[in-house]
């Protein structure tokens, strides 16, 4: 049978926090920008109550029928029924580790001029960011013109690009992007963390950055992060991120 909408309605908003506290005898203490579980330290969710991730695990979602699906192998019409109260929420025998997404990345330009043309020239970004930016790979034009982003795993490998048009509005993920990562500018010793829709967004905070100090370097001093959009699931790499830099408090 057909589970009606009124029931998916009921069961997709339903609170994570609750959830983990009332069934799985979990606790949480508010940090930042989310809350940490006290048994599972690697166990955080968002403040939303919503998006949540799993570090040790390498899982995240948005959800308790996320939860049950991904961690304890759930079929999907018995999460439903767990999270109404239909059925009890007993653990399942956990799904075997998913192997790591490969990323596809476009093939670079010869030259970077489009890129340089948008970015400093029409956005306004200060130039030695960028630079530093395409020397460390987390930037670069593709053939078709577009300006990429590139997020980074804790091996430095690429696990997540986005591309923004240098013409048009054209926008979107590479294929084989990890949801967990983002592009980033990242200080292990900062305690802020800025957060952005998008990297121009993140880039053009860092310039003016520079320019109110008036130090090339002051961008530097803090850590950056694009949510590469707005919905539920982007927040999975604010709690991957804060989870792998702890001195994030602000």
């Amino acid at each position: 049978m057909r589970i009606d909408d009124n029931t998916l309605k009921q069961a997709r908003p339903a609170d994570v926090l609750v959830f983990f506290e009332k069934y799985k005898g979990l606790t949480f203490a508010h940090r930042g920008y989310a809350y940490r579980c006290k048994q599972r330290p690697s166990l955080a969710v968002a403040s939303d109550r919503l998006a949540w991730f799993w570090h040790s695990k390498g899982i995240g979602g948005c959800g308790v029928l996320d939860y049950l699906i991904k961690v304890e192998n759930m079929p999907f019409r018995q999460a439903v029924e767990a999270v109404t109260g239909t059925a009890p929420a007993a653990a399942k025998p956990q799904q075997e580790p998913t192997k790591p997404k490969k990323l596809l990345l476009p093939e670079k330009a010869g030259v970077q001029l489009r890129l340089y043309d948008y970015l400093c020239t029409k956005r306004g970004i200060d130039s030695s960011i960028v630079n530093t930016l395409i020397q460390e790979g987390k930037l670069y034009e593709d053939r078709r013109g577009n300006v990429i982003f590139v997020g980074f795993d804790e091996q430095n490998k690429p696990r997540f690009a986005c591309l923004r048009g240098t013409r048009g509005d054209y926008r979107g993920d590479c294929s084989g992007s990890d949801k967990r990562y983002g592009f980033r500018m990242a200080n292990v010793s900062s305690e802020r963390l800025y957060i952005f829709e998008c990297g121009i967004d993140l880039m053009s905070h860092a310039s003016l950055y520079n320019a109110i100090t008036g130090d090339k370097d002051a961008w530097k001093q803090h850590s950056r992060l694009s949510l590469a959009g707005t919905t539920d699931l982007c927040y999975i790499k604010l709690l991957y991120f804060t989870a792998r830099y702890h001195k994030i408090s602000s």
